[in-house]
């Protein structure tokens, strides 16, 4: 699964962190990166909680 992060959106909260530490970090500017690109099937579940609680809705993804 291909992750998305839409940097005009981020607001660097770090909720996607929090739920998926092995996926998502905070990056040296203080907005959200992904670490592992793409994502392993394994993370599909916490990738949509971190899609649903994110409060800019930045986080997307496609198969």
């Amino acid at each position: 699964m291909k992750v998305y992060i839409d940097p005009d959106a981020c607001m660097g909260c770090g909720v996607c962190g929090t739920i998926v530490p092995e996926l998502f970090s905070l990056g040296d500017e203080g907005y959200a990166i992904i670490l592992v690109d793409p994502a392993p099937e394994q993370y599909r579940d916490l990738v949509q909680r971190a899609m649903d609680e994110c409060p800019e809705e930045a986080i997307s993804a496609k198969d």
